[in-house]
């Protein structure tokens, strides 16, 4: 009469459904991450590697108006990407920090964007703006962008 059981539906099974759903809720998000030459002048060469703890994405050399994109699963907590960018205006070494955070700060897109310019390294935000016709009865909404220095060429 003291003692109780834990129903035999869940003996034993329930630690499996725990794990299972920590993994498909850490790992079941979806994200991009982009580089984007945008520079402008005589040194319009861009080199650039980066890696995480997990994969090393290599080394690339793109050219105004190219650009590279990796998708990959963003956990729960952080993914850190460090990167090496050299141009002939100089270089950085960055680390790229994907999280919940930064994905609110490159905006509503499933997509955080990296832009290399004449002066350093940016950030693209995206703001969604909302319109509508004069009679209220359309509605659509566009994304703006706003580019935000992160760190200057050293």
């Amino acid at each position: 009469m003291g003692s109780k059981k834990i129903p035999q539906t869940l003996n034993g099974h329930f630690s499996l459904v725990l794990i299972i759903t920590i993994m498909m809720v850490t790992h079941s998000h979806g994200f991009q991450l982009e580089i984007r030459n945008e520079l402008s002048g005589r040194y319009r060469r861009l080199v650039y590697k980066c890696w995480s703890r997990d994969n090393d994405l290599g080394w690339r050399e793109d050219w105004p108006d190219q650009h590279k994109d990796w998708s990959f699963a963003m956990s729960l907590f952080h993914t850190f990407f460090h990167c090496n960018f050299h141009t002939g205006y100089g270089r950085v070494d960055k680390q790229l920090v994907v999280s919940w955070e930064m994905k609110e700060q490159c905006g509503d897109r499933d997509k955080c964007t990296w832009v290399v310019k004449k002066d350093g390294l940016y950030l693209r935000q995206w703001k969604t703006k909302f319109f509508s016709n004069k009679y209220g009865n359309e509605r659509w909404n566009e994304y703006v962008q706003h580019d935000v220095l992160q760190e200057a060429w050293s």
